[in-house]
């Protein structure tokens, strides 16, 4: 059991951090090719911070636990609505204000309606090849009819690197981005084979973990990322990453889940009537704070996360 806890964080450390440094090197590689920037805040940012999920929902569905990785990917998109937004505030002492991300919004809504009517009943091939339209689809919208300028998609101190861009290193950042995806890779299955482990061991069902172990750990990223942002005052950037992350984690994680490794979660406790409910439940809290137009206040952020808490407890139990 020691070195399934070990497994467990270690793995969801390394994830961290490699998604980290893979986020970084990716737009330093984006920004020196040409590319906007409106591009790398929007999808590199976007995919990058889902790569957590990615990983251990990949590998949870390859090793036969779509328990697991359903329960991920759930999981990780209750948490960007409640406990990223919520716990940024908090933890960052700021107010976030959520303004012009009216397309995102109904796209991050449509992502996880999408992936709970595709899963339940299990992820088929063409249901994966259908969710990774949906995903282009998506991508093509957000970029089409972005509101925010470029600057605002990247932090503050990614646009401070603009104009010493020329001393870029090519030989030296492409070795950088290898490393970070083995990174994730690797830690994805110490994740996997931990978590499993332990459910095994306590009795809990693997959905239970991945919608709380593994889905907070994987979401770590935008929590951190958000938070940051939060202090800087970059509120457009939290907003962006919270609802990009879920319209990668629901379409796009969905997606490659019915293409590699079709499947059918056997306990399914998030995906009973109750289950369902609960967590559109708090999807819909966080929506319409986001799409009041207000600022998140300490007050909306603890609700949130109070909401979090209560759905993981019931929809878990």
């Amino acid at each position: 059991m020691t070195l399934s806890l070990v497994l467990l964080f270690a793995g969801l450390a390394i994830l961290v951090y490699s998604a980290n440094i893979l986020v970084e090197s990716s737009s330093d590689l984006a920004l020196h090719s040409g590319v906007s920037l409106a591009v790398v805040g929007a999808i590199v940012v976007g995919f990058g911070t889902s790569l957590p999920e990615l990983a251990v929902s990949l590998a949870s569905a390859v090793r036969d636990d779509m328990d697991l990785a359903t329960g991920n990917v759930v999981g990780s998109m209750v948490a960007n609505l409640s406990l990223v937004l919520g716990g940024a505030v908090l933890i960052s002492q700021a107010s976030i204000s959520t303004g012009g991300k009216r397309l995102h919004l109904p796209l991050s809504l449509l992502s996880v309606l999408g992936f709970i009517f595709f899963v339940r009943g299990g992820i088929s091939r063409w249901e994966g090849v259908t969710m990774l339209l949906l995903l282009l689809i998506s991508l093509s919208l957000m970029f089409k009819f972005r509101t925010s300028t470029d600057e605002e998609l990247l932090p503050t101190s990614r646009r401070n690197k603009l104009p010493a861009i020329e001393k870029y290193n090519l030989a030296k950042e492409i070795p950088k981005l290898i490393i970070a995806l083995l990174g994730v890779v690797a830690a994805s299955y110490c994740v996997t084979e931990g978590a499993m482990d332990l459910a095994d061991r306590w009795g809990v069902k693997s959905g239970f973990i991945g919608i709380s172990l593994v889905a907070v750990g994987t979401s770590l990223p935008e929590l951190v990322a958000s938070t940051v942002a939060a202090k800087k005052g970059k509120h457009g950037l939290i907003v962006g990453t919270v609802l990009g992350s879920n319209i990668f984690n629901g379409f796009g994680i969905g997606g490659f889940m019915g293409i590699i490794a079709p499947g059918e979660s056997k306990d399914g406790i998030f995906l009973d009537f109750l289950g369902i409910t609960l967590t559109l439940a708090v999807v819909a809290l966080g929506t319409l704070f986001i799409f009041s137009g207000r600022k998140i206040v300490r007050t909306e952020a603890g609700i949130l996360l109070a909401a979090y808490v209560v759905w993981m407890i019931i929809v878990g139990s």
